[in-house]
């Protein structure tokens, strides 16, 4: 019986074999299946395995199997898997940040085609700034950040509105310091995010220089790097980890755009915790 009928009588009966039963009657990587939530990695030996996205990425360290673009390509919700999991992981993702950091014309598209979903879905904005308004760290370092930005500042000087919510008696603590996890007061447009990390591979690698090459086989192919940072701009609590690391990057090229600038200082002026530290700065520097 031919693979390809082998491939379309699996589909029918909607069973997935081993793949190593698959491999012994498909000898054709393409045409090789796992279940639902496995990633398939071929092994150094050229055996296909089935395995968990955390056992694929320890199997990748270790050298049992290679990362095969061709093969995820082929299978967007493996990637996604595969994704999830590297976003969750601190070390690699620091990494990440720093090839961002370091690949200006990179960055730069990035931002932009942030910049464009943000303006587009209000969510996408929210996602980024939420974690830097509710996080009483990343906070500090946002307002700072925003003091060395002219136009901001001239903005904000410009802006009725703001001058008048400067001024007002600050609320609640007065010191706007959360103390939780993810959370704000009363903020109505805020996501929840995790703001500490499980980082269950951080300290598992062994050899971090075959995760590093994984992670630039990724980098220069332009789709997987995009499908990235699609996933890194929908989940809050990996802006949380990515402001910590390059807050001035990410703030400095969403201020310039005016009209993401104005859309910023509105929702900064529904966030209370926020505002009492704008207005703690204010009382402090008269």
């Amino acid at each position: 019986m031919s693979p390809i009928i082998l491939t379309e009588i699996y589909a029918q009966e909607n069973v997935v074999i081993p793949p190593r039963q698959q491999w012994k009657e498909i000898s054709d990587i393409d045409q090789l299946t796992c279940k639902e939530g496995l990633l398939l990695l071929q092994k150094n030996n050229g055996a296909p395995s089935c395995v968990s996205s955390s056992a694929y990425l320890k199997l990748v360290d270790r050298g049992y199997g290679m990362f095969d673009s061709e093969i995820m390509m082929k299978r967007p919700m493996m990637m996604n898997n595969l994704i999830e999991r590297m976003t969750s992981d601190q070390m690699i993702m620091n990494h990440w940040h720093e090839m961002m950091i370091n690949d200006k014309t990179m960055m730069q598209k990035t931002m932009q085609d942030w910049i464009s979903q943000m303006k587009d879905n209000p969510k996408f904005l929210a996602n980024m700034m939420g974690p830097m308004t509710s996080d009483a760290n990343l906070r500090e370092q946002m307002i700072e950040t925003m003091k060395q930005h002219g136009v901001m500042m001239s903005s904000l000087q410009g802006h009725p509105r703001w001058m008048d919510s400067v001024h007002d008696e600050m609320m609640g603590s007065g010191m706007g310091q959360n103390q939780g996890h993810g959370m704000h007061m009363n903020c109505s447009w805020c996501p929840e995010y995790e703001e500490h990390y499980t980082h269950e591979h951080s300290r598992s690698f062994s050899h971090s220089d075959r995760i590093m090459d994984m992670m630039h086989h990724m980098w220069i192919n332009n789709e997987m790097t995009t499908d990235m940072h699609d996933y890194m701009i929908e989940n809050p609590s990996h802006m949380a980890q990515m402001s910590g690391q390059m807050m001035g990057p990410m703030l400095g090229h969403m201020m310039d755009d005016p009209e993401l600038r104005q859309q910023m200082i509105e929702m900064m002026l529904e966030h209370p915790e926020f505002m009492n530290s704008i207005r703690h700065e204010n009382r402090l520097s008269n």
